[in-house]
Formats: C-alpha cells, structure tokens, sequence
C-alpha cells in the first residue's frame, strides 16, 4: 500500500502520545541488582466507536525472567496469534526469549522472526528478524543492541534510530460509523544504558484511530500499543568487601636494660720501676763528696804554689 501520509495534523497528535510513552519505556523498571527479562510479542490495543468496540487485543507472547537465585530462564519457538481478538491479526514466530542472572554479570535477549500484524484488515508493521539484547555486568559499561531486517511500516520500508521521535505514517481504514477514517502508527525505537542497568526495545508501536461520527463530531482515539523484541537487565551487586582478621595490637617495646654493673673498681696502677740504688748507705755517698772536694783543693793549691815559685825566678 502506497498512501502514506506522514507527519499529517493527526500523526502530530500522535508524536506526542509516543514521546510519553518512549519515555516510560526509556528507563529500566527492574529495581533489584542482578534483574533480567525479556520479552517477545506485547500486544495492548483497544478502540470503540460509539460505544461500539472496533478494536480489541491483549496479548503477550514470549516471557523470561532470570532466576532470583541464579540462572537462565528460556523460552523459544512461540507461535505468534492472538486468540479471541477483534480487529487484529498476527502470525510469526518468537524464535526465542532469554534472561540470565549470574555472579558476575546479567544478561537478556529477545528474537521475532517472519512477523505481521494487521489491524482493521490492513497491515500495519511486517519485519524478517528483530532483535533486542543487553548485557549488565558488574564491572564495565552496560550495552543495549537491536536490529532489524525487512523492517515495514504500512508496506513501506522504514529505519529506525534509538531514541529519537521515530518514523510515524497513517493510511485510510474502513469503520463501521465513521467517516475519513484514518489508523495512524509511530514506530520509535529505545537503546538505554544507565550506570546500573540497560534496556532495548527494538520497536514501540504506538497507534490511534481517527475520523468524522454521522452527527460530524471529529474523534480521536489512542488504540494502545505493541512492543516487538524487549530485553532489560540489572547490574549485579559487587561481592561484600571481606574483612581482614583482626591482628593482635602489640604491646608497646620495653626498653630493654642495662646490664648490671657492679661497683666500680679503681684502676690498678702498675707499680713503678725501681731503680737500683749504688752504695750501700747514705754515709758512703757523703764520704765520697768529701773526697773529691779535698782533692780539688789540693789540685788548686799546688797551682799556685807552682805559679809563685815560676814568678820568683823569672825576677
């Protein structure tokens, strides 16, 4: 079908219903560390007319919830329908959902393979694959991922970027009691990461019906919503700091003492050399003075004796 109309007055209205709901999507619902889900198909859309209901289906397809112990919880090869529904059909597969709570990181994933979902008989998103995963571990940075291949919007290829306003487009519908009525869809696409947790959600679809009662009242009616491919995650808590066992305080260093010293002794004086003493006494030593003393008078006696004796000749 080629009668897209994107960005109408409508699909303004209905920019800004998805912006709320973007949001709400934008930041991880889990609240405990270690959290993990996914989810594959969610389907929520509701419409009446005049009191009459147009459209109504709720589904969801494709659950797991990591263990609160520890583990994986896996579910995989869903069909996708929507028993009891009215207005809308679905087929496809949820190829697998997964989420995974460990020691050291959690971790979930989501994959929808061959999916289409029509609405009022006409098909709104048809897609290949689409993917959603996030991981959280306790040490790094957490990471949300989707993809998409063959994504379409009302038949029509389209791209999204995370985060952004989307791609919106309306076409004509066929409703019992309404004139001009037009289904417009906002396809937006949500990659978050916090410090402690992470979410993707590949496509939001958000829709709303629109157009002219008999009596000419102009109606617009949110239908509701279908989230295709979710995964959220928490990050794990870090392990408990061990503590280190208590050390005995040392008690403080004695100084240690002296060593006893007895009292102290005098020096011991070594005795002097005695020098040998000549002569036997004190009297000897004076005899021997006197004796040289005579001596030496006599020498000077007998000089002058000579010296007269020399001068009386010489006269």
């Amino acid at each position: 079908m080629k009668l897209i109309r994107r960005l109408s007055t409508t699909a303004a209205l209905a920019i800004a219903a998805t912006g709320g709901v973007a949001a709400s999507f934008g930041a991880p619902a889990l609240a405990q560390p270690g959290d993990a889900s996914a989810r594959g198909v969610v389907v929520d859309l509701s419409a009446a007319v005049a009191g009459v209901p147009v459209i109504n289906a709720d589904v969801v397809i494709g659950t797991a919830v990591a263990p609160a112990g520890g583990g994986t919880d896996t579910d995989t090869a869903l069909a996708i329908t929507i028993p009891g529904a009215l207005g809308v059909t679905a087929s496809g597969t949820v190829v697998e959902v997964t989420a995974t709570r460990g020691p050291t990181a959690s971790s979930a994933s989501a994959e929808i393979a061959d999916l289409a979902l029509a609405v009022l008989g006409t098909p709104v998103i048809d897609a290949d694959v689409i993917t959603a995963a996030v991981n959280c571990p306790q040490v790094g940075a957490q990471t949300a991922d989707t993809t998409f291949t063959g994504l379409e919007l009302f038949g029509e290829p389209v791209e999204l970027l995370p985060n952004t306003p989307g791609v919106t487009a309306s076409i004509p519908v066929t409703v019992a009691g309404l004139t001009g009525a037009r289904l417009t869809a906002t396809l937006t696409n949500v990659e978050t990461v916090t410090p402690d947790g992470a979410v993707a959600i590949a496509v939001v679809a958000t829709l709303r019906l629109t157009g002219t009662t008999v009596g000419g009242t102009l109606l617009d009616i949110p239908v509701g919503t279908v989230i295709l491919a979710e995964a959220r995650c928490e990050r794990p808590l870090g392990p408990s700091p061990t503590a280190s066992p208590t050390q005995p305080t040392p008690s403080p260093t004695q100084p240690t003492a002296a060593p006893t010293v007895g009292p102290t002794q005098p020096p011991t004086v070594s005795p002097r050399p005695i020098l040998p003493v000549t002569g036997g006494n004190a009297s000897g030593l004076w005899w021997l003075l006197g004796t040289g003393t005579a001596m030496v008078v006599a020498g000077v006696g007998a000089r002058l004796i000579a010296r007269r004796s020399r001068t009386s000749m010489e006269a």
